[in-house]
């Protein structure tokens, strides 16, 4: 529910978000795997919402993308011609995710396309980031041993720290992008 509904009105990255889950996994709030699932589940089912939205030429899609076609139609012509590869890069590219169903959907490709390359990169991508949410609590937990209760402190304020820029990285951007209007 996190990322169809909080993630998509909010500059928050999908990243923090899935280190979170893992760093929790980690310290037994949720099982893993059962996490992992959920958060592939949430990515899909928004995925598909804009695919099929883009698909149909929705005014909204229209809205949501107005202002970034120089940097669309670079990444139209990559999932055109290197799809996997294009992707990748859009899924690992904070903020940027969303773009590669809006494009894979207004280039006409068929959900079954859609669903195998857009569903490989989604489990790598949210395998990576829960991962690494888990081995930031087994650091932690051995670099403060010895301080009991800190490392959430420290981890939570370092994931702060990480989305503040993300986020400042992502505003630049959209005001760049207003300002070569």
């Amino acid at each position: 529910m996190w990322f169809i509904s909080f993630d998509q009105i909010t500059p928050f990255p999908e990243e923090i978000s899935l280190l979170i889950v893992g760093y929790l996994s980690a310290i037994g709030v949720f099982n893993p795997v059962l996490a992992g699932a959920c958060c592939l589940l949430g990515f899909f089912t928004i995925d598909t919402i804009y695919f099929v939205l883009s698909k149909k030429g929705s005014s909204w899609i229209r809205k949501k993308t107005k202002g970034l076609s120089k940097l669309m139609q670079r990444y139209r012509e990559k999932i055109k011609h290197q799809s996997l590869k294009a992707f990748f890069i859009l899924c690992f590219i904070p903020r940027m995710r969303l773009f590669a169903p809006i494009l894979a959907g207004s280039s006409g490709y068929s959900f079954k396309r859609f669903f195998v390359l857009n569903g490989t990169a989604l489990v790598v991508f949210s395998a990576l980031y829960v991962s690494l949410g888990f081995v930031f609590y087994k650091s932690l937990a051995g670099l403060i041993s010895k301080v009991n209760g800190v490392q959430n402190i420290i981890f939570f304020g370092g994931i702060a720290m990480v989305a503040a820029v993300i986020i400042v990285f992502v505003v630049r951007r959209r005001k760049k992008n207003k300002d070569d209007k």
